[in-house]
């Protein structure tokens, strides 16, 4: 499957252009510059195409009557909405697969028909789970220490996704083990009511709550449990019950429902898109997440599913260690293949590829542009201390 998405006019973003979206897709670049924004709409369209497959699974199994309405007015968060007023903003996000492309497009102010018309054969169908794991996930452990989580409450989209899926995440595991820090994260249940905890792999103090360990461990160990579960514990048997099955049921359409593929037989994909998994890690421990995170995501990954990641990073250090990961091939540490990876700087509203090959023809990230800041630091101290 190949995934491809572009995107002209939209907000800081004038032209953007990724033909061929990795398992391990990274963007960094200056705060403002638009990396969130990019991921946001690509998760948008990835939901859109989602509900295209879901529609068409039923239609090609005689059933036409279809609860799953495209209406961009529905879809979008108001963040979105005041980007979409843009009448020259341009979306086409493709999927190919087996040499056919099904496209989802908006333009002129609409999602174009024609493309969403088009028809999915069985062969092509994706059942897919997004995921977003937001920048504001510090705020889950203050919310943990005091039992239930809010449950109606004005919260961001993104960030009730993350807690959302967390929360689910958490009824199913105790146990996470943060081997990057040498922790573990505990989970006691009492009733409807969880308390987290901190504790030591060697046992060297006392188990702590969550919410008084550093913001490093907080910030990173809900990405290490949402991938966890993603790539090992999540069930799509019964998210293909909800999304599926019973609405067979509930509008009464299953007398005429007639499959000819088996809702579990349709491949099955796990989007992951994660804002600034750096936050609050001294550079080492940034190092560490990064290993981790590939490992989990693609070396320990159950046998029914596919898992990508997209991460929006302000981290050269995080951009550095993917050198790291394309050519360690130890068993107990993470790994991604050069050709599974794509490294893009966003600047001045387009992408730059930092993926590049040396002399020897050996694959890389090329970092030369992050590095503008430190030499600048150094200049402005050189020029300070040679009066």
């Amino acid at each position: 499957m190949k995934e491809s998405i572009k995107i002209k006019n939209l907000g800081p973003l004038r032209n953007i252009e990724i033909d061929n979206i990795k398992p391990l897709t990274v963007l960094i670049g200056e705060s403002g510059s638009g990396k969130s924004l990019l991921m946001k709409t690509l998760i948008l369209f990835r939901y859109i195409y989602k509900m295209l497959n879901i529609r068409w699974y039923l239609r090609n199994s005689n059933v036409n009557k279809s609860r799953f309405k495209l209406s961009m007015g529905n879809l979008l968060t108001p963040e979105l909405k005041n980007y979409f007023k843009n009448k020259q903003l341009e979306v086409i996000y493709s999927v190919e697969i087996s040499g056919r492309t099904h496209s989802v497009v908006y333009r002129n102010g609409s999602i174009d028909r024609k493309t969403t018309d088009s028809k999915i054969p069985n062969e092509d169908l994706i059942f897919i789970k997004e995921s977003w794991i937001s920048e504001m996930r510090d705020i889950i452990p203050e919310w943990a220490a005091y039992g239930n989580m809010p449950k109606k409450r004005n919260l961001d989209f993104y960030f009730q996704e993350t807690l959302n899926d967390f929360m689910d995440a958490t009824n199913i595991d105790s146990d996470i083990r943060l081997d990057y820090l040498g922790l573990s994260l505990q989970i006691e249940r009492k009733s409807d009511n969880k308390k987290f905890l901190i504790k030591p792999l060697d046992g060297s103090y006392s188990p702590i709550e969550w919410k008084y360990s550093s913001s490093g461990v907080q910030t990173s160990s809900s990405i290490v449990t949402l991938i966890d579960y993603f790539s090992t514990k999540f069930s799509f048997k019964d998210a293909i019950g909800r999304s599926i099955i019973n609405y067979l049921y509930e509008s009464d359409t299953l007398k005429s429902y007639k499959p000819e593929l088996e809702p579990m037989d349709m491949k099955k994909i796990i989007h992951i898109h994660i804002e600034e998994p750096e936050l609050n890690l001294f550079p080492s421990a940034q190092c560490k997440l990064i290993d981790v995170m590939p490992l989990k995501a693609f070396k320990t990954l159950a046998s029914d599913r596919e898992i990508r990641l997209i991460v929006a990073t302000h981290s050269p250090y995080f951009v550095n260690y993917l050198n790291v990961l394309m050519h360690q091939d130890k068993e107990n540490r993470g790994a991604v293949k050069p050709e599974d990876m794509a490294v893009y700087r966003l600047y001045n509203g387009t992408l730059q590829p930092l993926m590049a090959t040396d002399d020897s023809g050996i694959p890389f990230v090329d970092t030369y542009d992050l590095t503008e800041q430190m030499e600048s630091i150094m200049e402005e101290y050189e020029s300070l201390t040679s009066r």
